[in-house]
């Protein structure tokens, strides 16, 4: 890799902040230049006191598409201390190569790839295990035949629609995470699209997952065939030594199950799978549909599944979490008739029986609606979608999600003498407020806020929108980028904004451990020679990475809590 370093002297700037509660640091490393454009932090990690691992995938566009990955290291004043560029190459031979996830069990990075090779006439899924001499070691975890990937994932297109995306890493084991807010059954789509909601192979997925100890990780591909559905799983130790070979189907001739997400035990010995699954004939009644969630435990030899029943509330989709032992469930409901958002519901399980120990349901607050409409209503959010999850000393729940949206217009074009041209589409990405919550180990809402805030791009990278929040001292901190001046919207409230990506404030809003908030300016864009990507952090303890972007221009940006 070949950097151009513009600053040679400048190899941070630290300054420190105080506005309140609010004390950080900041540094900043030289300018530089990479091979390629387009890159972004998808690993960041602790080596020691004195320096930090870094990985950001890169995009390498052209006659020859492909992907890669720098590794490096810096010290904590961001310089860099070693390189190593790995690029994903593969001979003709081998079709449709898709890194799956990259992620490290024992300070050892694993990248985790399947292609199609045509001598073998096979998928193959391999691990390639980044050694300390930067050689790399290749294990083959698994292979299956065309005939056993039919009905499978449609590795073929995924690849084509990866030819214009930079690769981030998600090891949260969401299952059809494009499809998760609307076609995957969020509000009333299901009920109201019926078999519209899966699409066959197309909305299909694969999707890997890491547990909390790094001991153990899970890949688990989403099977749609016509008359069950299912999810073929594997599940390999650090050692890459495969303790789970199973194949989930449930038949779907009365049915629609629907995947959401799949977690690993800390012991890395079982899986917990959570689907959401409607009766066909209930749902096309006028007053809706009967659905439920199954929460499914696999391990090499059994199987058991507990019921989730949302009664009259309607639950768009959960999420499980463990912690200290415990597996916990989260979402988003409402009214079983409406579409809009009222509250968060909560269930925790003993992970070994699936005992369902504690349920509840929690209006958002008058609180929460005042900072969002600035009086009492009955409206309510739509498209939540989870962002993070954290848990403090007190085992109480902090979470946070954000109003996103995604929206696809379809057109036509001119054609010759006015015939209808080629049909175009245009993708619009909408991130706007933000909701936070806190609960207790029981799960009963202490408070609830809403951040007001409006951000929408045409861009297909929506780095520099969204946010990237930690937790510290029980203080949640979200890093935003915003225009110049803040909002002041009636009855003494304010929201946050963005003018355009060069043009943009880097900020960060706390909220404190009773729920009040405040937000302090960290960069002027006329002090950055670069874009940061906000929602890109990386967080290593009470440090936040992050790196801008600008041309061929980039650099790291540093934020100490």
């Amino acid at each position: 890799m070949k950097k151009n370093i513009f600053c040679l002297f400048l190899y941070f700037l630290s300054s420190f902040i105080y506005s309140q509660n609010i004390p950080f640091s900041i540094t900043k490393s030289g300018l530089f230049q990479d091979d390629y454009k387009e890159t972004a932090i998808v690993l960041a990690e602790k080596i020691d006191d004195n320096g930090f691992l870094l990985v950001r995938s890169y995009k390498k566009g052209g006659i020859s598409p492909g992907e890669g990955f720098y590794i490096e290291q810096y010290d904590t004043n961001l310089k860099l201390t070693k390189e190593f560029e790995y690029e994903m190459k593969h001979p003709n031979y081998q079709k449709y190569n898709l890194v799956l996830s990259l992620f490290t069990i024992e300070k050892t990075i694993h990248i985790i790839e399947i292609y199609y090779d045509l001598n073998l006439k096979c998928f193959v899924c391999l691990d390639n295990k980044v050694l300390n001499n930067n050689a790399i070691e290749k294990t083959e975890l698994f292979r299956m035949s065309k005939e056993e990937m039919k009905g499978t994932f449609n590795l073929q297109k995924k690849f084509y629609a990866r030819v214009d995306e930079i690769w981030i890493n998600d090891n949260s084991g969401t299952i059809n995470a494009e499809d998760s807010n609307i076609k995957r059954g969020t509000f009333l789509d299901v009920f109201l699209k019926g078999d519209l909601a899966k699409d066959g192979g197309d909305a299909s997925d694969i999707t890997v997952v890491v547990n909390d100890t790094k001991t153990a990780f899970a890949i688990a591909m989403d099977l749609n065939q016509k008359s069950s559905d299912g999810l073929r799983i594997y599940v390999f130790n650090s050692k890459l030594e495969k303790i789970i070979d199973n194949t989930f189907t449930k038949e779907i001739k009365d049915r629609n199950y629907i995947f959401q997400n799949i977690q690993v035990s800390n012991s890395g010995d079982a899986v917990y799978l959570l689907a959401k699954s409607y009766d066909k004939d209930l749902r096309k009644k006028k007053e809706g549909g009967k659905y439920f969630f199954e929460l499914t435990k696999i391990d090499a030899k059994n199987q058991l599944t507990q019921i989730i029943d949302p009664e009259q509330n309607f639950v768009g989709s959960l999420k499980t979490f463990f912690h200290n032992d415990e597996l916990v469930c989260l979402g988003f409901y409402s009214e079983l008739t409406d579409y809009r958002y009222k509250g968060i519901c909560f269930f925790k399980f003993d992970p070994n029986s699936l005992e369902l120990k504690k349920s509840k349901y929690n209006l958002f607050t008058e609180q929460f609606f005042f900072d969002k409409y600035g009086k009492n209503t009955e409206i309510a959010v739509k498209f939540l979608t989870f962002r993070k999850v954290f848990f403090n000393n007190n085992n109480e729940i902090i979470l946070n999600a954000e109003e996103y949206d995604k929206t696809t217009r379809a057109g036509a074009g001119a054609g010759i003498n006015g015939a209808m041209g080629p049909i175009s589409s245009s993708t619009s990405y909408s991130f706007d407020d933000i909701v936070i919550a806190k609960l207790n180990y029981d799960g009963s809402m202490l408070w609830a806020r809403n951040i007001n805030k409006k951000q929408s791009t045409t861009d297909d990278d929506t780095s520099y929108l969204s946010y990237t929040s930690t937790v510290r001292n029980d203080k949640t901190y979200f890093f935003i980028n915003t225009k110049d001046k803040i909002k002041k919207l009636k009855n003494d409230r304010i929201e946050f904004g963005q003018i355009r990506k060069n043009k943009s404030n880097l900020n960060v809003i706390v909220v404190n451990a009773v729920g009040d908030f405040d937000y302090q300016e960290i960069l002027d864009d006329e002090q950055n020679e670069v874009p940061f990507m906000v929602s890109k952090g990386a967080i290593i303890d009470n440090t936040i990475y992050f790196l801008g972007r600008k041309g061929k221009d980039k650099q790291l940006l540093k934020v100490t809590l």
